[in-house]
């Protein structure tokens, strides 16, 4: 061979080493940088009958455990939304219960350095333990008043400014009504609904009987009537069987795979080791599985202090779509509220959900996403 051949197969090898790197490498999403999308208007959908508005499936094929409640069980439409800890992830001595149950699971900011919360809503079915039920910070209660559901946290932040009281105020949201603060006294009729649970240590020992605790949500109280889009296949976009959040604390970030065999996205945390964990619920011994993965990114500011997060819940911002293994670009829209979060594509069409689990992340623009 001579040396130009020789050079040339060099030059080859090192193109095509060149390119598969590239193909493995992780991409990067900016979501800071305004995407410029115009949506769509589309009106809230309306409940379907015998069809979960958010998950999509359908109520009489789901399963039910004896003393549970929920849509499926009873035939009331009435969320249950719960404070979950993330202590280090949700691993070991955290481990949550109860979870996978959940409909849609919210991870929230909690502290600048990038420690997080986890907020579960529950309305298909709804367990009688959850936990470890935690505090509140004002996004939650913003979030809460979006599915006007009931809600169940063990205390709260009520730095001025920052106040979870000074907002349920304002939106006049009522304890005992749909607010069930595992801290109030004796006397109320939801304080012995809040257990300790054997094995565990304050404060990740809190249990809630979320079945038991929605059926004190008068029947006066009607919560949104309205609906996601739902499909059965994921929409287009480009391959993501990996996609990687980053937080900044340690135990916090996470990984999640995407089964081709399940069609889901498995939830793993990252340790310092750079080993993954998988992310479980402690009382059925299984890994967390979900069937759409939402980053939503938002504007954050704190309120003069580093655990005082102030995320903006209302307008528009850019979000990240995973379903199906594969990724879609768009936007996310809330118009106040008491409006509904829809997500759009690049096109400005509302992005149709795959039934099942959803995952959102509201993810300072400080913090990263990368996919492969």
């Amino acid at each position: 061979m001579t040396k130009t051949n020789c050079i040339r197969c060099l030059c080859a090898l090192l193109l095509a080493l060149t390119l598969l790197a590239s193909a493995l490498a992780d991409t990067v999403i900016d979501g800071k940088t305004e995407r410029k999308i115009t949506p769509i208007p589309s009106e809230p959908r309306a409940l379907e009958p015998g069809v979960s508005p958010t998950t999509g499936r359908t109520l009489d094929s789901l399963l039910v455990p004896e003393g549970y409640a929920g849509y499926a069980a009873t035939g009331r439409y009435m969320p249950m939304l719960v404070q979950i800890d993330n202590t280090n992830g949700g691993i070991g001595k955290t481990m949550p219960w109860g979870v996978s149950w959940a409909d849609i699971i919210y991870e929230t900011p909690l502290h600048r350095a990038g420690y997080t919360r986890l907020s579960a809503l529950f309305s298909d079915v709804i367990p009688t333990a959850v936990g470890p039920v935690r505090s509140a910070r004002v996004g939650h209660v913003w979030l809460r008043q979006e599915w006007d559901c009931g809600f169940m946290y063990y205390g709260g932040q009520t730095r001025k400014g920052s106040s979870i009281k000074t907002e349920f105020g304002k939106l006049k949201a009522k304890s005992g009504v749909v607010l069930f603060n595992g801290t109030d006294g004796q006397g109320k009729p939801w304080k012995k609904f809040y257990t300790k649970r054997k094995g565990t240590v304050a404060p990740h020992n809190r249990s809630g009987n979320a079945a038991a605790i929605s059926a004190l949500i008068p029947a006066s109280h009607t919560a949104a009537q309205r609906s996601f889009l739902f499909t059965d296949m994921p929409h287009e976009g480009d391959p993501a069987q990996e996609v990687s959040i980053t937080w900044g604390a340690k135990g916090y970030g996470s990984t999640l795979v995407y089964l081709e065999g399940a069609g889901e996205y498995a939830r793993y945390m990252r340790q310092a080791d750079g080993s993954l964990e998988p992310w479980v619920d402690a009382d059925t011994g299984e890994q967390v599985l979900f069937d759409n993965v939402i980053i939503q990114y938002t504007n954050i500011r704190y309120n003069d202090s580093e655990d005082a997060p102030v995320p903006t819940l209302t307008g528009h911002g850019n979000a990240d779509v995973f379903q199906g293994g594969m990724h879609v670009a768009g936007m996310w829209q809330r118009k106040d509220m008491q409006s509904p979060t829809v997500f759009y594509d690049g096109e400005g069409k509302e992005i149709p959900l795959l039934r099942g689990r959803t995952l959102v992340v509201q993810l300072p623009f400080a913090k990263e996403v990368s996919y492969r």
